[in-house]
């Protein structure tokens, strides 16, 4: 049933009408449409978009679920809200340093997505370490995905897609963050992983 305010002249008009049409605010317009059932048909390049979304976003909780929980904010939190642009969210901001590098021609490719997995993966074992152990301290799991991308994304290639991100959106000019994250050292991951959770 579709709710309204201001009956009979209909000034706002909210929910559906039997499965047909849709009334609902629009970016500060009424609109009416037609209702369409959502689907959720879980297809493989779905699947992989999903893998790499979940993948950055666990980075980015890490970063925020510290930053509320310090008195000061983490330094990964701060340099990310003052970089970021104009009516954009930090978090999303954040997450379009990587996200960009999955695109080819304004299109997710989801080779690109696995090519990232096996960088991380033929990184020297003792970085490969270093990004594990990191994530650990910050209490980051691996995850798999149910369908498309299927291998578990260890919690150390979820940290280093988020160091892929600060690269990539030139968070500082200063090391570790002017250097691709595959060339890092040992010190350098253990930097990132601080500025996590340090001001």
């Amino acid at each position: 049933m579709a709710k309204v305010s201001g009956p009979l002249f209909s000034l706002e008009a909210r929910g559906k009408i039997a499965d047909s049409v849709v009334y609902f605010p629009w970016k500060g317009r009424h609109v009416v449409r037609q209702w369409l059932k959502p689907t959720n048909k879980k297809s493989t390049l779905q699947g992989y978009v999903r893998a790499a979304l979940k993948a950055i976003g666990l980075e980015i909780a890490e970063i925020w679920c510290i930053a509320n929980k310090d008195t000061a904010d983490a330094k990964l939190y701060s340099i990310n809200t003052e970089k970021v642009t104009a009516g954009m969210n930090w978090n999303a901001f954040h997450a379009k340093g990587f996200l960009d590098l999955l695109q080819s021609a304004g299109t997710f490719v989801t080779g690109s997505f696995t090519d990232l997995v096996v960088e991380y993966s033929s990184l020297v074992a003792s970085k490969v370490a270093s990004f594990e152990s990191a994530a650990s301290n910050l209490g980051m799991d691996s995850f798999a995905f149910e369908y498309g991308y299927t291998t578990p994304i260890l919690a150390g290639c979820q940290l280093y897609f988020g160091a892929l991100a600060a690269y990539h959106n030139s968070l500082l000019a200063a090391a570790p963050y002017n250097t691709n994250p595959n060339a890092w050292d040992t010190g350098d991951i253990g930097s990132f992983e601080a500025d996590h959770h340090t001001a």
